[in-house]
């Protein structure tokens, strides 16, 4: 009990914090855990503390029990303070030497180092899989940490910090350190892998949600959840889905989990997530599917395989999201054809839309594309710079293609080619649909990487462009400027800042442009 009081006291003295700290929201569930194991207030009241090797030690000691030790001290750089910490923690196989009999106690420890601590002490297991590329500073991690950091991924011990970041070389705070060991109690603690939910069905939900969010960034399966002292009663596997289902529409990057089974027998809950094989690396056995490293190949893939039902893909960058990537497949298909993921991520499936069969949209496609080389060939020559074929086929198409006043006026009667470059090329009729897939089409014909963007001008919703011409990006909307080529175009060419009256996700359309 001295020395713990002697520990308690130096650490005060040496961080100055004698009141107790506040709790981050995110480490909210670990205050009561660590009170109950024990932590003494020198770490509990210096949350934000970042922590040495010597205090690193001493808080696993510490989370452990405290345990009685014995043996000699391996190091020769180790005082009073930490040495029952130092020798057990060696013991355990947390911690090793830096050499010449040396601990170097005042060092700090970075967020990979405390990693490789769990992991080495937990045996270095075997680990597989790609579920640090979800992260954007992957690349940051050390060599020798790599297995270390996804072991921990996929034991949800580390679940990221903001902008998907797992910081490997920040040095480890105090709080996030006592994350991590609850984390690491919990899952591994009770026998049959149960956390226990109290409080009333609102409470017992919010616990429910971190175990969940915890899986899902983890691509790993959850606890079971004993619901029998939760004081509310309800349908536990319709809370259990609705929990599921918010986690999804706070965090889309989450769709990956693509479905969440829920069975329950008495007070036990059993959720089983189904995760797509690009983030869990489980596909079936003998599964075939062309390879998709980023949005550029998928849309690629699709656009060269119109005439098929599908087509089996096997996404390698595990970084892509769900939504991105459906998102990008909207720039195939003209309108005629849907082409979107399957439900696990394993295909991309060709849908023939507005009620017409599969022949009909496909010729369809075939007259855009008869007619939009008729127009090259009337408008454009070889001599011509990249902008000044840009140009042409932006004044033809806002000189001759009218807007479908019936969207206003009788939207009813508005055939679904309005929509689509067809009516742009064809009836000279069209709406914010028409008009970009129009320019889609010719620029891209004429060597000019265009795609569509689908957002809002002021209150309506409304499709553009972006293109890059001479080496750059820009945005081009024909549809507002029809009928302006005698007077100077507006929306030709112009950056994003010039986008005031636009509103659109310019992150994605960034994430976009930079596959292609």
């Amino acid at each position: 009990m001295r020395k713990l009081v002697a520990f308690g006291l130096t650490v005060l003295l040496l961080f100055s914090s004698a009141a107790a700290a506040n709790w981050p929201s995110w480490a909210d569930e670990a205050q009561n855990w660590a009170v109950e194991q024990g932590i003494s207030d020198a770490f509990l009241s210096a949350l934000s503390m970042k922590l040495t090797r010597g205090q690193t030690v001493q808080l696993l000691y510490e989370a452990a029990g405290s345990p009685a030790v014995s043996g000699e001290m391996p190091f020769t750089d180790v005082s009073d303070v930490y040495k029952d910490a130092v020798i057990w923690a060696a013991a355990q196989g947390y911690v090793q030497g830096t050499g010449d009999g040396k601990f170097r106690p005042s060092a700090s420890v970075t967020r990979q180092e405390f990693a490789t601590m769990l992991y080495r002490q937990a045996g270095k297991p075997a680990v597989s899989g790609q579920e640090l590329h979800y992260f954007s500073d992957w690349s940051e991690i050390a060599q020798w940490a790599q297995d270390a950091m996804l072991w921990c991924v996929q034991q949800g011990l580390l679940q990221g910090k903001a902008n998907d970041r797992l910081a490997p070389t920040e040095t480890i705070t105090t709080a996030e350190a006592v994350v991590i060991l609850q984390r690491a109690q919990d899952d591994g603690a009770p026998s049959d892998n149960t956390v226990h939910l109290s409080g009333d069905t609102d409470a017992a939900s919010e616990q429910m949600s971190k175990h969940l969010q915890s899986a899902i960034a983890a691509v790993r399966q959850p606890p079971a959840f004993d619901v029998s002292d939760v004081s509310t009663s309800t349908d536990w596997e319709i809370t259990a889905k609705n929990v599921y289902y918010a986690l999804l529409s706070e965090d889309p990057a989450y769709k990956y989990a693509y479905d969440m089974s829920v069975t329950q027998q008495g007070g036990i809950l059993k959720c089983t997530f189904s995760y797509m094989p690009y983030r869990s690396g489980n596909y079936s056995q003998g599964f075939q599917g062309v390879e998709v490293d980023g949005l550029h190949a998928l849309v690629t893939l699709a656009q060269n395989n119109l005439t098929q039902t599908s087509v089996n893909i096997r996404i390698t960058d595990p970084s892509l999201t769900v939504d991105d990537m459906n998102n990008a497949l909207q720039q195939v298909g003209g309108g005629y054809l849907l082409c979107q993921l399957n439900r696990d991520g394993t295909a991309i499936t060709i849908t023939p839309e507005n009620n017409m069969t599969r022949e009909e949209c496909l010729a369809r496609l075939e007259e855009i594309d008869r007619m939009a080389d008729k127009l090259l060939a009337e408008c454009i020559n070889d001599g011509m710079t990249q902008r000044e074929k840009a140009v042409a086929i932006y004044t033809v198409i806002t000189d001759r293609v009218k807007y479908d006043r019936r969207y206003y006026t009788d939207l009813a009667s508005m055939p679904h080619d309005s929509q689509t470059a067809y009516g742009a090329l064809h009836d000279n009729l069209a709406i914010c649909g028409g008009y970009s897939q129009a320019i889609q089409v010719l620029f891209e014909k004429a060597g000019i990487p265009c795609l569509t963007v689908q957002g809002r001008m002021r209150s309506e919703n409304h499709m553009w462009n972006i293109a890059q011409i001479d080496g750059e990006w820009a945005y081009y909307d024909a549809t507002s400027d029809r009928g302006m080529s005698k007077f100077g175009f507006v929306h030709f060419g112009v950056s994003e800042d010039e986008m005031q009256e636009y509103v659109w996700d310019a992150e994605y359309v960034q994430r976009l442009i930079d596959s292609w």
